[in-house]
C-alpha cells in the first residue's frame, strides 16, 4: 500500500479553483494509499501472520483474531480491505464508534445506494397523514419514491418536478465519528508512521471519547462534500496523504468518498504538527474528481465543514432532501 509517489495531476481541463487546490497537495504531499473498495476489486489484505494487534499489541492465545477486520469501515461500502492486525477485542471496541459514523451517514448511504454490511440502509422518512410508510429504494437508474397520497412528509412541486422528502436523523456523537474515521486511517499507516502516532494510538485504545484526549480545539474538522447526481462514486474511493514539506499544514490526512459523499480529516499528530500549535491553519480540501470536472453532474458540489469536536449525542432530528424527478406512477 505504500507507494511513496506524489499525488498525480492528470487533468488537462478542470475549474480553477479546484485545480488550485490539486496543485497544492500535489506539490506538498505523498499519496501512501490511494485505493478503490468496490467488490469488483482484487482483495486487501494488511498486514501479515503470525497475529499481532496494531493497536493494544495483543498476541494469541491472550487475543483472538476470529472477526474479518475491515481496515475501512464496511458501512462505507469497503468489500475488500481488511487487515490482520486488529484483534477482536479491539474490534469490539471501535464498533461503538462505527455506530455513530452509521447514523451520521445513514441518510446520504441510503440515497448513495451504499452497500454496508446489512446492505443499503434504508432512510426514515417522516410519514404524515398516511396509514404506510413511504419506502425510498435504490434501483438501476435511478432513485424511487413511493408513498400515499396526501402524506405531508413529501412536497411536490410539479413546476419544478421537484419532489422533497423530509427524514429523521438517529441522534449520534460527533466525536464518535471522528474517532472512527481516525481508526481508519490508523489501520491505513505504513509502519514506519506508527512511532508519530503514539497519542493517537492512546486514545483509540480507550473506551469513551474524552480519555488520555490530548488533541487541541481545532484538529476534529472534517471537510465534506456533496455531489448532487444518481451514485456519482460507483464504488468507495480512499486516500492517505503524508505532508513533505515543512509548511503551515496538518501531516497526515485520510480522504474517504462513497456513494453521493466525500469526507476528509486531519489526524492527531503532535511528533509532526508542533509548529502548528497557536496559528491559524486554512487552506483547500483535497479536491475530488467532479470538483475538478463540474461540467458531468447536473448542479456544483456542495461543499462544506463539519465540527466533529463534542462528544456529546446529538438530538434526534428531522432534514430534508429534493429531487428533480421524471416522471411519476400513480398505482392502486
Amino acid at each position: 500500500m505504500k507507494t511513496e509517489a506524489p499525488v498525480p495531476l492528470k487533468v488537462i481541463v478542470a475549474e480553477t479553483h479546484a485545480l488550485a487546490a490539486l496543485t497544492f497537495y500535489a506539490h506538498n504531499y505523498t499519496t501512501l494509499t490511494f485505493a478503490g473498495l468496490g467488490a469488483q476489486n482484487k482483495q486487501i489484505v494488511l498486514g501479515s501472520k503470525p497475529f499481532q494487534c496494531r493497536f493494544c499489541g495483543g498476541k494469541p492465545p491472550q487475543r483472538t483474531f476470529a472477526k474479518r477486520a475491515h481496515a475501512v469501515s464496511e458501512l462505507l461500502g469497503n468489500k475488500v480491505m481488511t487487515s490482520l492486525y486488529e484483534c477482536d477485542t479491539c474490534n469490539e471496541r471501535f464498533s461503538k464508534f462505527e455506530d455513530d459514523l452509521g447514523k451520521m451517514t445513514r441518510p446520504v448511504r441510503a440515497i448513495g445506494g451504499v452497500i454496508g454490511k446489512r446492505g443499503v440502509p434504508e432512510l426514515e422518512p417522516v410519514s404524515r397523514g398516511a396509514m404506510h410508510k413511504p419506502r425510498l429504494t435504490v434501483k438501476p437508474g435511478g432513485l424511487h419514491l413511493s408513498h400515499e397520497e396526501g402524506d405531508s412528509g413529501f412536497a411536490e412541486d410539479e413546476a419544478t418536478k421537484t419532489l422533497t422528502l423530509t427524514y429523521t436523523q438517529k441522534p449520534y456523537r460527533p466525536l464518535g465519528v471522528y474517532k472512527a474515521l481516525c481508526k481508519s486511517a490508523f489501520t491505513l499507516l505504513p509502519d514506519d508512521e506508527l512511532i508519530n502516532f503514539n497519542e493517537l494510538k492512546q486514545w483509540l485504545l480507550q473506551p469513551d471519547l474524552t480519555t488520555d484526549q490530548v488533541y487541541a480545539s481545532g484538529s476534529h474538522l472534517c471537510h465534506s462534500t456533496f455531489v448532487p447526481a444518481f451514485q456519482p462514486f460507483k464504488q468507495p474511493i480512499v486516500c492517505l496523504l503524508k505532508r513533505n514539506n515543512l509548511i503551515d499544514a496538518p501531516y497526515m490526512s485520510f480522504f474517504v468518498a462513497t456513494g453521493n459523499v466525500s469526507y476528509q480529516i486531519f489526524l492527531p499528530c503532535p511528533a509532526k504538527d508542533e509548529h502548528l500549535t497557536g496559528k491559524p491553519v486554512a487552506f483547500d480540501a483535497f479536491p475530488h474528481f467532479f470538483q475538478l470536472q463540474p461540467w458531468l453532474i447536473p448542479s456544483p458540489t456542495q461543499a462544506g465543514q463539519v465540527d466533529l469536536s463534542s462528544p456529546e449525542r446529538t438530538q434526534e432530528r428531522t432534514g430534508t432532501m429534493s429531487w428533480r424527478y421524471e416522471n411519476k406512477i400513480k398505482v392502486a
